[in-house]
Parts: structure tokens; C-alpha cells; sequence
């Protein structure tokens, strides 16, 4: 696609933004870690740019979903938007007086990875007990897998073809949205944790919104009303709690974020650039 863009007539684009599933450093947008996905080449700004002889930002694909939402989405209008994605696993970013926050090496946001059960179920990070091992899609998947068995009365395995290793989450969502009383106890379960990762966030970050996206947000009301309920119980006796709202850009949010951010590097108008230091 780069390829057909550069060649069309008129005017190449001045620059490149990439959202990319890793632990990325800033400035130089070298892969460090990815927990999901396999990177053949770790220095992918370099690459892309030797290729098409243009600036090129490498963004974590969660902080220029956050970027997009908070610019252009549904957190637009609110200077301090944190935002999660709920998919294979769970990323986070976070916009804070209008600035995207990067932290010291450029992987603030990995909320996924926040331990919430000290030897809990093991995560593709390798430690044990992180949100996303929790609450992601993987989690919700893995959690009905272990339960179906004895829930004889759910559709789950006649989804699945009667396989269970063939139960995912967006699975466990087409069933609780048709009735099963088993799959929506399982998004009950995921949301309740999404909702005391939240908590802990809130009172770290004290957003005026809370935006929602990735494939797991279309879990719906099954995952959100969960979530909203424990986030209100654990904080909301001492404080106003933020709005969760689902994110508008869907798949998108990502590109239209990266893109953002390569125009206003272009324009030497970075946002969260570091006072000093940077890797």
C-alpha cells in the first residue's frame, strides 16, 4: 500500500506513522518487547525509512488509538482521556492536559500489564496475574473454555463445532448477545476485573473519561456494566466517577492516530516530547 501511495501523481506523503502491538521507544521507535506478535526487524523507523526516504514515527498501536480518540473521537474535548483497548490482549493510553504521556522510555500505558492477582493465570508477558491474563479477549476465551464443561445448557460448543478449543472471546460474546446465561457470566467475570484495573488507574491518572475500544468492546453492555459497577464500588464513596464510553474510531483509531502524530512531528509540533533524555 506505501508503495501505490508513493507512486501515484501529485505530491508523496511528507511522512510516516506506524501503530505497531509493542513496547515501543521514544524517540526512535525501536521495538523493545512485544508480548503478542513476533517483529522480524526491531529498528522498523530506520527500515521504513531507508525505503521511502521520508520522517517516520513509530507510535505503540493503544497510545495512538489514544491520541485518535482523545483528538478526534469519543474523548474529544477532554484534555485528560484515558483510554484501553480490549482485544487479543489489552493495551492502554493516556492523554493528559492535551499532551499523549510516553513516561520516561517511551512504554507508559502497558496497563495490561498491571499485576492484579499475585500467581494468577499466566500472561503472554510471562509473569502471572496481569489484567490481561484477566480481561482480555485470550482471558475471556480461556476462562469459558475451562467452564464449559459444566454448562451443559450453554451454546458454546455447538458454536464451536463442539470443539472447545475453538472457543474464543468474540465467541463467548456472539453467545451471551444470544441468550447464554454461561457466556455472560464469563463477560460478568472479565468485567468485573476490567473494572479493579480501572480503579487503580483512575486514581493514578484522575481522567475526565474513560474511552473503551478494540474487538472486546463489542462485548457491549455485557463487559461495561461490570466494570462501571466495580469501578463505582471501589471509588465511587470518595469520588465523582469519570464516564466509560466506547470508542468511535474502531479499527481505524490506530492509523488515524500514527498518522497524527508523524503530520505534527512534520510540523515540529510533537506532542509529549520529553524535556530531556529519550531513547
Amino acid at each position: 500500500m506505501l508503495d501505490q501511495l508513493f507512486g501515484q501523481a501529485g505530491p508523496a506523503p511528507g511522512a510516516i506513522g506506524i501503530a505497531a502491538a509493542a513496547y515501543v521507544a521514544y524517540p526512535s521507535g525501536r521495538i523493545a518487547f512485544a508480548p503478542n506478535l513476533v517483529y522480524g526487524q526491531t529498528d522498523i523507523a530506520e527500515t521504513v525509512r531507508r525505503r521511502f526516504q521520508v520522517d517516520v514515527v513509530v507510535e505503540n498501536d493503544a497510545n495512538a488509538a489514544a491520541w485518535a480518540e482523545q483528538q478526534y473521537g469519543a474523548g474529544r474535548g477532554s484534555d485528560d482521556t484515558l483510554m484501553l483497548t480490549i482485544g487479543t490482549g489489552i493495551g492502554g493510553g493516556v492523554v493528559l492536559r492535551g499532551e499523549l504521556f510516553r513516561g520516561h522510555l517511551g512504554f507508559a500505558g502497558e496497563f495490561g500489564h498491571i499485576t492484579l492477582v499475585d500467581g494468577g493465570p499466566l500472561c503472554a508477558c510471562g509473569e502471572r496475574g496481569c489484567l490481561e491474563a484477566l480481561a482480555s479477549g485470550n482471558a475471556i476465551g480461556r476462562m469459558a473454555r475451562e467452564g464449559v464443561a459444566g454448562a451443559p445448557d450453554s451454546i458454546l460448543m455447538e458454536l464451536a463445532g463442539d470443539d472447545p478449543s475453538r472457543i474464543t472471546g468474540a465467541l463467548v460474546s456472539e453467545a451471551a448477545h444470544a441468550g447464554d446465561e454461561f457466556a455472560a457470566e464469563v463477560l460478568q467475570r472479565a468485567g468485573r476485573w476490567l473494572g479493579t484495573g480501572l480503579a487503580s488507574l483512575v486514581n493514578c491518572f484522575d481522567p475526565s473519561v474513560i474511552v473503551l475500544g478494540g474487538s472486546g468492546a463489542t462485548a457491549g453492555w455485557f463487559l461495561l456494566e461490570p466494570a462501571r459497577l466495580e469501578l463505582d464500588r471501589r471509588l465511587g464513596r470518595r469520588r465523582t466517577i469519570p464516564p466509560i464510553v466506547t470508542a468511535v474510531l474502531g479499527n481505524d483509531a490506530g492509523a488515524i492516530g500514527a498518522a497524527s502524530l508523524a503530520r505534527l512531528r512534520m510540523a515540529g509540533r510533537e506532542t509529549g516530547q520529553p524535556l530531556s533524555g529519550g531513547k
